[in-house]
């Protein structure tokens, strides 16, 4: 059986071998909807409880007109509007939004959510639950659960006077706030960044006219200056891939991608994974080889999601055994 240092020894191995073994994406199709205290309509996307080799937690939600999530507060948690308008409510405070609005919810804040429109909100939510859970830090805490809006729920709760907090730091950016970076200016964008994860990109991505694996993106949570203050989880931005472009086969750290739009596959060391939108892709790390081709007539939209332990934390201090590696370059077909 072997002694404590033996089994040290053939931990990457063991790591390898359930990576192999580890679910890679999941389609809309196959989602399993559920009713929960705090969603009317909720579905895991990626976790380890459904697959996959991650160290975070990814779900759907889903909010009726007039309806009003439950009043919770957890651990850390990003969330991108995918469609549909409302509130939340976060830390006593109101805070607006509409489609394509991203939020930060800070690590033990109370808040809740608000259908203010006529259609279903859906919205895309990144937690950290299982890191959580190891450190023993994971706690969840209901108030209220979901349920139809009363008529006076929003009454006396003040507007918040700032997206950005001043012990919270950024806690909404609404739709057209985001900066949006061209592909060809991503890597001047990179080479101007000196935080300890930019300095751990692949040289390739920091040389002037490098595109990386997008036409354009629109920076969230990943921008420099946008004030999150994230340190489990963070949607790094909207990434936009033209007809017929391939990513170029690169390597780095966990990272997820959603599909909004678009169509196309991966390959995911040489294991190949269509998608298309409602796709979540799932990249294990690190140093998982891997590209994308957009085959689709229309540009790819993809929210990317980064779990910083990895992203943040063992990216910049195992630079030396597990480099962002390019392997080709990005390129337009046609």
């Amino acid at each position: 059986m072997g002694n404590f240092y033996d089994h040290w020894l053939s931990a990457h191995d063991e790591w390898q071998r359930q990576v192999a073994q580890a679910r890679k994406c999941i389609h809309e199709e196959e989602l399993q909807w559920v009713r929960t205290r705090q969603d009317y309509r909720a579905a895991l996307l990626c976790s380890r409880a459904n697959g996959f080799l991650t160290s975070g937690d990814i779900m759907l939600g889903e909010i009726p007109p007039r309806w009003n999530t439950g009043k919770h507060y957890h651990g850390e948690e990003a969330i991108y509007i995918i469609k549909g308008r409302g509130c939340s409510v976060i830390d006593g405070k109101r805070y607006d939004w509409e489609q394509d609005s991203c939020l930060f919810i800070p690590f033990g804040v109370v808040h809740q959510h608000f259908n203010l429109g006529e259609e279903t909100v859906r919205y895309f939510s990144v937690m950290a639950v299982a890191l959580e859970m190891f450190a023993g830090v994971a706690k969840f805490f209901q108030f209220e659960d979901a349920a139809q809006t009363h008529l006076h729920a929003l009454d006396g709760i003040p507007y918040a006077e700032s997206s950005i907090d001043p012990e919270l730091g950024r806690i909404i950016m609404r739709a057209g706030e985001a900066p949006v970076v061209p592909g060809e200016k991503m890597a001047e964008v990179w080479s101007k960044q000196e935080d300890e994860y930019s300095k751990t990109l692949a040289a390739e991505m920091r040389t002037p006219g490098a595109k990386g694996h997008r036409s354009r993106m629109v920076r969230l949570m990943r921008w420099q200056d946008s004030g999150f203050q994230a340190k489990e989880v963070e949607i790094s931005g909207i990434m936009y891939d033209a007809p017929g472009s391939n990513s170029g086969k690169h390597a780095h750290m966990e990272a997820v991608l959603y599909t909004l739009e678009g169509e196309g596959y991966s390959l995911i060391d040489e294991e190949r994974v269509d998608w298309k939108a409602g796709t979540l892709i799932h990249v294990p790390g690190p140093q998982t080889i891997h590209q994308h081709f957009n085959t689709g007539t229309v540009e790819a939209r993809h929210i990317r999601v980064n779990f910083t332990l990895r992203s943040k934390i063992f990216q910049p201090i195992a630079k030396r055994v597990w480099p962002y590696l390019y392997y080709e370059f990005s390129r337009q077909e046609g």
